[in-house]
């Protein structure tokens, strides 16, 4: 038993200094404590839950690039074999396919259209040129809807109570029929 801690301490040594002696280590962090955090930073990512009348793609952007560094961050600290590596991965990778493929175009939504207002080309505050609206929100509320099934399964799995507007993106609960 004391060989194991022993075993387990020398893994966590990341360094020596001398003249006087010293040594440098890393203290264990929990699987739990891990996915914890994350949940705490991803409470304050806006992107998540503002209104979509409040939301400025600039910024859902930037906090979507920052989502993306604290899923990296937190995949470095936990465990290979934690069962939250897989959704805090999934997490990533919705936010790089949010930043990295176009968002929809409903051409053939828009082709059918007579409205002659709809038909506009005009920049909407805080969108790319040429970017509509519809096409933003539908991504940006696809992306939302993913990350809040992560976000739930997370929180079974390591049971963590989802707190402030973060739980406006979790799966409604299924009333029993």
């Amino acid at each position: 038993m004391m060989l194991i801690r022993v075993q387990e301490m020398l893994k966590r040594i990341t360094g020596f200094s001398t003249p006087a002696f010293g040594i440098q280590w890393t203290p264990p962090a929990s699987d739990r404590d891990a996915i914890r955090k994350f949940l705490a930073l991803l409470e304050d990512r806006r992107a998540l839950f503002n209104p979509l009348p409040a939301e400025v793609e600039d910024h859902v952007v930037s906090s979507i690039h920052m989502i993306r560094a604290e899923c990296t961050t937190a995949v470095g600290i936990l465990s290979k074999k934690a069962p939250g590596v897989a959704h805090v991965r999934a997490i990533g990778a919705a936010c790089r396919r949010f930043l990295d493929e176009p968002y929809p175009t409903f051409d053939d939504i828009m082709d059918r259209r007579r409205d002659p207002h709809f038909d506009r080309d005009e920049h909407y505050g805080g969108l790319r040129r040429g970017t509509h609206p519809a096409a933003f929100f539908t991504a940006l509320g696809e992306l939302r809807a993913f990350v809040g099934t992560q976000i739930a399964l997370l929180s079974a799995i390591y049971q963590i109570e989802i707190h402030g507007d973060l739980v406006r993106i979790l799966p409604p609960e299924l009333e029993d029929a």
